[in-house]
């Protein structure tokens, strides 16, 4: 009976072992894949995420890489909060409910208002009463031009806000039927360029940039430069002011650590390969500490930051080995002195704590007002000094509280004291003679 069971049992284990070899064999032979939210077709930000994908599957051969056309930042978040898909583009200011998390800054979009010529349009404000195309609700760049109009004091209903794509708001301009144009768009923006260099438009100033950031601390002062769109007659005709944020690539927060390290890794090992796709390319930088972004960096992205530093205490190991000895000496130095300045706080505090007592002692035998108006002048005295040395933290709250405590009854005493001496009754001549 017992041989039988000992025969099942390993035939269990064997089975149990096969089948987790199995499963490790399928789970290694699984081809990585990443899955990449990029915004419109042909926007910036798809083109530098398909040179980004490119790029990835010639760094990690057998890596899957899918690109995918989305609405614009707004949608992208929330296909990475839903864990529909691993990494995404994101303007910096478009908002976040977490699980989101940084892998790098790809290039900086710029707040852009174009408006026709005739239009009568100088300033962001001057929008109230015009028709403006914006870009669609899931598009980061319409939550940026709500955000601006708060700020300028323009209501919902004070302006004929019209959601559309770009084509659609090009052709809008050009027809007429909008008097300007809202985008988040980098510098030199084709389609900016396709519709400002063969019409009369121009683009107007977006300042206080500092002041945003007050809202949002990913927005950043910025200048469209000048013929940033045509070079003759120069379009802008000087540097215009404006806002800029940065473009950013981000995770979801449970993204693989090694995955995001590696696509972290290509971007900065493989500069030139992006660049030759983009020029865009050419602005990747990785998310610093000090950035202002309300994201944190994403486990992978932070260990390749981070490759290169050493560890803390390797990195100060001569600066601590050269401390060690005087800090030995300077504590048992800085005990001693403690030591020492404790004992004579509590021979002061005894010292006048006796003194309290003689004051009562000669509080009782005082038989002059005079001598009693002294002591509690002395008493007054006494307690002042005692406050003054609480606040320079000479004594302690507890010192000072017991200390009050017996202030409090010598302080009662000399008053009765002397309250009976002013209200002793003068004996009469009768008495006296009796």
């Amino acid at each position: 009976m017992l041989e039988g069971r000992i025969k099942i049992i390993a035939i269990v284990i064997v089975w149990l072992a096969i089948t987790a070899g199995c499963l490790a064999w399928l789970l290694g032979s699984q081809t990585p894949r990443i899955t990449i939210a990029a915004g419109p077709h042909g926007s910036e930000s798809y083109r530098v995420a398909e040179a980004i994908a490119a790029v990835f599957r010639q760094a990690q051969p057998g890596t899957s890489v899918e690109v995918f056309e989305t609405g614009g930042s707004t949608e992208n978040v929330r296909l990475l909060e839903a864990g529909k898909v691993d990494v995404a583009t994101m303007q910096a200011d478009t908002r976040v409910h977490g699980r989101v998390e940084a892998i790098a800054s790809l290039y900086y979009d710029t707040y852009q208002l174009i408006v026709r010529t005739d239009s009568g349009i100088k300033s962001f404000h001057d929008l109230t009463g015009h028709r403006i195309a914006i870009a669609p609700r899931s598009s980061g760049q319409n939550q940026a031009f709500w955000s601006l109009a708060r700020y300028y004091g323009i209501a919902e209903n004070d302006t004929l806000a019209l959601p559309m794509a770009e084509d659609a708001a090009n052709f809008a301009m050009i027809m007429g039927q909008v008097d300007a144009v809202f985008r988040v768009r980098a510098p030199g923006n084709n389609m900016i360029r396709a519709l400002v260099s063969r019409h009369p438009m121009q683009l107007i100033p977006i300042p206080h940039a500092q002041a945003l950031a007050l809202e949002n601390p990913a927005i950043q002062s910025g200048v469209i430069a000048e013929g940033a769109y045509r070079g003759y007659p120069p379009l802008p005709a000087k540097d215009t002011p404006t806002a800029v944020v940065p473009r950013l690539l981000v995770a979801r927060h449970n993204l693989d650590p090694n995955l995001s390290y590696q696509l972290t890794k290509a971007l900065f090992e493989h500069r030139s390969s992006l660049v030759a796709k983009t020029t865009l390319a050419g602005f990747i930088k990785p998310i610093t500490d000090d950035s202002k972004l309300a994201l944190p960096i994403h486990p992978g992205a932070a260990l390749y930051y981070d490759r290169d530093k050493p560890g803390f205490v390797a990195a100060n190991a001569r600066i601590f080995s050269a401390l060690l000895y005087p800090t030995v000496i300077l504590s048992s130095a800085a005990f001693a002195m403690r030591s020492n300045w404790v004992r004579r706080r509590r021979v002061r505090m005894g010292d006048c704590n006796r003194k309290l007592m003689t004051m009562a002692d000669r509080a009782q035998r005082s038989e002059t007002a005079e001598e009693l108006i002294t002591l509690n002048s002395e008493l007054v005295a006494m307690l002042r000094q005692l406050v003054e040395d609480l606040d320079e933290e000479l004594v302690t709250q507890d010192e000072f509280e017991h200390f009050s405590f017996t202030w409090q009854a010598v302080d009662t005493l000399v008053r009765d004291r002397l309250y009976l001496l002013n209200n002793r009754q003068p004996q009469s001549s009768d008495e006296a003679s009796a």
